[in-house]
């Protein structure tokens, strides 16, 4: 999923605009203020970051204060709790905003997804997408869930529809050739790899998804390559852990 980092004060203009439970207690910049620190706190240490959004919390902080909190708890490993909260603070939020709504509700299903709870996620996504129809990142996560639960048309739909609103996006396309090389329509999948890379030379992800590609047409040489460039350009990233396992299978399969 895209949240493997919570971006810090993704929803601060949305939320914070909110009135806080004690207005009084807090000012808005001072709302503002405590949301910036407690954010930081969340890459930092998530414990201390918990522990400062619930004193804020009971000062005022309203639907920010909770948001804090929840991103905290996916920090540590609370994935459940968080998804839960997530959801709450979306399904609250008014109409007017919706495209900040949608976000939480990306953000939930990321927790989800950790939890290992598939179908809670795809809903929490799904909701997120009614909301804001447009949003790519969102479409792309759908695409993904989708093609890890082995539905690669509906995937396709979604990152068809994503490449539309964002022609330039190389992850797209890539994600498309890893579907089209599920459903064995190899040339199309190459297709969308030069089309990725073309876009970014080093793509981890499209590195990655040929060098599968080169491996299916028995280039064994040339998918090791893609391989190992996947480990030098984009080295402790769950990219790098997929090549290093397709580097094995290919060593397998030599001896």
């Amino acid at each position: 999923m895209r949240r493997q980092v919570i971006i810090a004060g993704l929803l601060a203009a949305g939320i914070l605009a909110q009135p806080a439970h004690a207005q009084d207690k807090l000012t808005s910049a001072e709302n503002e203020q405590q949301y910036a620190a407690c954010m930081a706190l969340v890459d930092q240490n998530p414990t201390d970051a918990l522990e400062s959004a619930v004193q804020w919390e009971k000062q005022g902080g309203g639907d920010a204060a909770e948001h804090c909190q929840a991103l905290a708890m996916i920090g540590l490993k609370q994935y459940e709790d968080a998804g839960v909260l997530l959801e709450r603070i979306a399904e609250t939020m008014p109409q007017v905003k919706a495209p900040v709504a949608s976000e939480v509700f990306g953000q939930a299903a990321y927790a989800w997804m950790l939890a290992g709870k598939t179908q809670r996620a795809l809903h929490d996504l799904n909701q997120g997408i009614t909301l804001s129809p447009k949003n790519v990142e969102l479409l792309i996560d759908r695409a993904r869930l989708y093609g890890e639960s082995g539905m690669y048309f509906e995937a396709l739909d979604d990152l068809n529809t994503a490449a539309d609103l964002a022609p330039n996006r190389p992850d797209i396309y890539a994600y498309r050739a890893s579907a089209y090389i599920s459903l064995s329509q190899l040339d199309i999948a190459a297709d969308n790899l030069d089309q990725a890379l073309l876009i970014a030379a080093d793509f981890p992800q499209a590195l990655l998804e040929r060098g599968r590609l080169h491996a299916l047409n028995g280039e064994k040489e040339e998918a090791r390559k893609d391989f190992m460039r996947v480990l030098t350009v984009a080295p402790k990233t769950d990219v790098a852990a997929a090549a290093q396992l397709q580097l094995e299978k290919l060593d397998l399969k030599a001896e």
